[in-house]
Order: C-alpha cells, then sequence, then structure tokens
C-alpha cells in the first residue's frame, strides 16, 4: 500500500512538473511574440462578472501598445501610460488623474505587465486545447503562490497559431471575474511615443488633478 502511495505521489508530482513546463513555454512564446511586435492595435471587450449577485456588465474598447507603454479607450475613459507616468480622463468629470502607477497598481491595467505577469510569483497549470469560434486555443491556470493575493486565479487563453493571448480572466478574491476578450490584434503598426502621452491641449476644459 505504501509504495502504491509512494507511485502515486511521484507520478502527480511528474505530471505537474510537466504541465508547468509546458505551460511556461507556451506563455514565453506568447510573450515573446508580444514583445518582439513593436507597434500593436487592438479592440477588445472587457465582461466583468459578478458570480455571486449573477450579474455582467460589458464594454468594447481600443487599445494601442508598444512596449511597456499603452493608451487605452473605453467608454467612459481614456488612460495613457508612457512608461512612467499614468493619465486617465474620467468623460463624466471632465477630470484627468495623473499619477505615477506602481508595479502592482499597473497589474490590472497594463497589456505589457498582464502578458508578463507568469513570471514570477504563480504556479502555472496547463489544462489543454480547446477550439473557441474557429480559433486552436491553449488554456493556462495562474495560481498565485503568495496567500491573500489580490487575485485567486488567473485563466489565458494564446491562440496557438499565432502564439498570441486571446482570452485572460482575472478572477479577484471576491468573486468577481474580468474576461479581457482580445477581437482584433494587429502588429508593427507606427505609432508615435506622442500618443501614449495626454495633452492637454485637446482637452481645453478638463481638470488636471495631480496625484504625484
Amino acid at each position: 500500500m505504501k509504495i502504491k502511495l509512494l507511485a502515486t505521489a511521484i507520478f502527480t508530482v511528474f505530471s505537474l512538473s510537466v504541465s508547468a513546463q509546458n505551460a511556461r513555454a507556451i506563455l514565453d512564446k506568447a510573450s515573446e511574440t508580444y514583445n518582439n511586435a513593436g507597434g500593436v492595435t487592438a479592440t477588445f471587450t472587457l465582461d466583468s462578472k459578478d458570480t455571486k449577485a449573477k450579474s455582467t456588465y460589458s464594454y468594447d474598447g481600443k487599445a494601442y501598445m508598444k512596449g511597456n507603454k499603452f493608451k487605452i479607450e473605453i467608454p467612459d475613459a481614456i488612460t495613457w501610460f508612457d512608461g512612467t507616468t499614468q493619465w486617465v480622463y474620467i468623460k463624466d468629470t471632465e477630470e484627468v488623474n495623473v499619477s505615477t502607477p506602481t508595479g502592482e497598481e499597473l497589474q490590472a491595467i497594463s497589456p505589457s505587465v498582464l502578458f508578463n505577469i507568469y513570471k514570477k510569483g504563480f504556479n502555472l497549470n496547463y489544462k489543454g486545447e480547446k477550439r473557441i469560434s474557429g480559433k486552436l486555443l491553449q488554456e493556462i491556470d495562474l495560481i498565485p503562490q503568495k496567500k491573500g493575493s489580490e487575485f485567486t486565479k488567473i485563466t489565458v487563453l494564446v491562440n496557438k497559431a499565432s502564439s498570441t493571448f486571446w482570452r485572460i480572466t482575472l478572477t479577484d478574491k471576491v468573486g468577481i471575474e474580468n474576461i479581457l476578450t482580445i477581437k482584433n490584434y494587429q502588429t508593427g503598426t507606427s505609432i508615435q511615443d506622442s500618443i501614449f502621452q495626454f495633452n492637454a491641449k485637446d482637452y481645453p476644459r478638463v481638470e488636471i488633478i495631480d496625484l504625484r
């Protein structure tokens, strides 16, 4: 009986190790694809699901990305980040909040941070392949190693044909799922660095609130 239990334990550990290696190889390739893409434009849908209240809030958006810089447009706000400074324009209040975000704060919004988040602090589990909307996708779960983390699980779907991120689901500790689905993804686009900075001349009526 002891020998059987030991064999089962060894097999389980070996299977988890292989799963983690496969997951890391897939994510490394997808991350490298993004990091080498130059300028990237993408359209996306974000679905925020409250599993307890059984409600869903959805919206579409557009992102411009280059390295760790980004501009994200959603219906009620625009966010710019030039690698150091972040500007968040709230359309309803005509306010722009200026800040220098921490690495932890960038996790929830920065494409660059999100696409590379798996590299530290997570156990990786390759779940296999599935086909959605005609795309063959590779599914990976990221489980935080640290207790009390903001997210209890992150699930990543990678397009196997292009090695690009297709969907990322972040489940937080209160049970809310934020599901980011990339609808259109174009690489190698020419994007000037100025697009990642807020230009006050374009928004003459806004109130600028400096939080730095």
